[in-house]
């Protein structure tokens, strides 16, 4: 069987032809869904760079059984004008001959599949990892403010309507993008190896030997692209922290440029406490980075349900963050501050800091909790649903009656 999966995602590829992702999307990844369906085409963006310098740090994405279709990006006014055309013709061509479509939203190149789907008749399903309207508002310009509303409507009625819809948290999404008739699962696409009680002793060692002493090591993860990460917030709340602890430090691990953000910490003059690490190979290389790291925060202002704090967790870092998305699901009340509230978080910073025993039973809880993502535990439920997409393929596609019935009421 052979399925289409689209997102925006962008791959980077050279004139080797293989394809490769900045940590998040690894042919591992594929191996997911290969078990199930077979054979996939990955319908995204894609950039090509000159050398293989280029490409390090970043993961191979391509292997046995899967082709990528670079599209042009239609994140953007004139491209939506401009391309819109193109990228249809080259969907509806894929995707006449494939059997089904699964589109992980939000994206735009998700939507467009979803559309070409039901003009073909094909069977489709949806991943949601994330809240349309959070991104877009709080990426950092007029434009993702004022396409954030028409995204947000679009995101809904796609969900809505959608034949089968797997979300990657239990209650934040569902609530905010139902699917009425459809069937439905939740489960993250993250997923951790079992981690031994050793990391948990390890980490309760470090928090007794370094309980009140200097440097405090704060660590972050996530894209230094646009503002969605809470980078902003922990720069700030940072600038508040060192005026009681100046020796503490924050390492930020993610794709993208600094300079903005060094610019930022220059202006806050705390760029001497902050180190941008750059991308590591997904697996012991970002664990053995957060190893490190003494609290590891995520104060972003939008998330679906976050890897990198599941995998902060699994090492069992104590963990701040904000209330978006799918992080309350995962730490507890008293760990959580509004996004964008830097004096908040300075002020859980401090209070973590002086208090060993609370770093102790947090470092413990969060051990735990992130066992309940463990690969073995997801690929047991995710296969079951992608089961039964199969199986709805092979019966031609043809709705159940309970669905059909909610797609004509729309």
């Amino acid at each position: 069987m052979h399925v289409v999966w689209a997102h925006d995602h962008t791959f980077y590829f050279n004139e080797s032809g293989k394809f490769f992702s900045g940590g998040k999307l690894p042919y591992a990844v594929w191996e997911r869904y290969l078990g199930v369906f077979g054979r996939m085409t990955v319908a995204c963006r894609g950039k090509k760079v000159p050398s293989d310098a280029e490409l390090q740090g970043k993961t191979v994405s391509s292997g046995p059984n899967v082709d990528f279709l670079v599209l042009p990006s239609l994140s953007n006014p004139v491209n939506k004008l401009t391309k819109k055309g193109y990228v249809d013709q080259l969907l509806t061509d894929t995707i006449s001959r494939a059997d089904a479509v699964i589109a992980r939203m939000p994206s735009e190149i998700g939507a467009e599949a979803i559309r070409v789907a039901r003009k073909l008749g094909k069977p489709y399903a949806v991943e949601m990892v994330a809240c349309a309207w959070d991104g877009l508002w709080n990426y950092g310009n007029t434009q993702g403010k004022l396409y954030a509303p028409l995204s947000l409507w679009k995101s809904k009625r796609i969900v809505l309507r959608s034949p089968f819809t797997i979300y990657v948290t239990e209650q934040f999404l569902q609530d905010r993008y139902p699917c009425i008739n459809g069937h439905t699962g939740s489960c993250s696409n993250v997923e951790i190896p079992e981690s031994a009680v050793e990391v948990l002793e390890k980490r309760l060692a470090r928090i007794r030997e370094r309980a009140g002493r200097e440097p405090l090591h704060l660590g972050l993860i996530g894209s230094l692209n646009g503002k969605t990460k809470g980078i902003d917030t922990a720069l700030r709340a940072l600038k508040r922290v060192i005026l009681d602890f100046p020796d503490t430090r924050l390492y930020v691990l993610g794709d993208g440029s600094p300079d903005g953000w060094m610019t930022m910490a220059h202006r806050l003059g705390i760029a001497g406490q902050v180190s941008f690490c750059g991308v590591l190979p997904s697996g012991k290389a970002v664990f053995d980075w957060l190893d490190d790291i003494d609290l590891y925060i995520q104060p972003s202002f939008q998330e679906g349900l976050p890897r990198a704090t599941i995998e902060a967790m699994s090492r069992g870092c104590p963990v701040l963050g904000s209330t978006a998305g799918g992080i309350p699901e995962l730490i507890g009340e008293e760990c959580l501050h509004r996004p964008g509230s830097d004096k908040h978080l300075a002020r859980q910073i401090t209070l973590a800091y002086q208090n060993e025993e609370w770093m102790r039973k947090q470092a413990g809880l969060n051990f735990y909790q992130s066992q309940n993502y463990t690969k073995a535990k997801l690929d047991q439920k995710r296969q079951a649903f992608w089961m039964a997409f199969r199986d709805y393929v092979r019966a031609e596609g043809n709705l159940p009656e309970y669905v059909t019935e909610g797609v004509e009421a729309l």
